[in-house]
This record gives C-alpha cells, structure tokens and sequence, in this order.
C-alpha cells in the first residue's frame, strides 16, 4: 500500500497543496491540479492508496473552506473507491 501524507504545516495555498498532492499519489501526468481533477484520479485509483493528513486544523487556517470542500472530497472518493482511506489528524489507519 503507498502512503501519502499531507502535512497542513506545509501548505501555504492551493498552489502548494496541489504540489504536495502530485508528489505524494500516483496522479497521471494529464492532472488538472484542482478538486474535480483530483476526485477523478483518486475515484479512478488501481493501487491501494492511504492518505494521512496531518495538522488538518493548520490547513483550515490556510485554506478555509477550500480544506473543508477538499476533506468533503476525500471522504467521497473513500466511498467510490475501495482502494483509498483516509484518515485526518491521529485516527488510525484500518490494521493500526
């Protein structure tokens, strides 16, 4: 399983977050570094991919509501695609 961490610490506006992002999961050249984009990759995911976002009270702050329409997109990528979890802050990933 490939793990990914977001770490909000790092992430100084939606340019970087989407720079973390590329580098963290396997996204396909032709990503178009924004939510709807990144919903199709991870929707589209064949590998087991979890993703851990740490200091997600940091990336509120950063990002406002556009962390809370990127949490709201994870979550459902997580239901469309048996292949991705994530987990924010200190939950545990399944098996921990």
């Amino acid at each position: 399983m490939r793990c990914a961490v977001i770490d909000g610490m790092t992430i100084t506006g939606r340019e970087r977050l989407h720079d973390v992002l590329e580098r963290e999961l396997p996204l396909p050249e032709w990503y178009g570094r924004n939510l709807d984009a990144l919903y199709d990759c991870l929707t589209d995911l064949h590998e087991e991919v979890a993703v851990r976002v740490v200091h997600p009270e940091v990336l509120s702050d950063i990002l406002g509501l556009y962390a809370q329409a990127l949490r709201a997109l994870l979550s459902q990528a997580c239901r469309e695609n048996p292949r991705l979890t994530c987990v924010w802050g200190s939950e545990l990933l399944p098996d921990q």
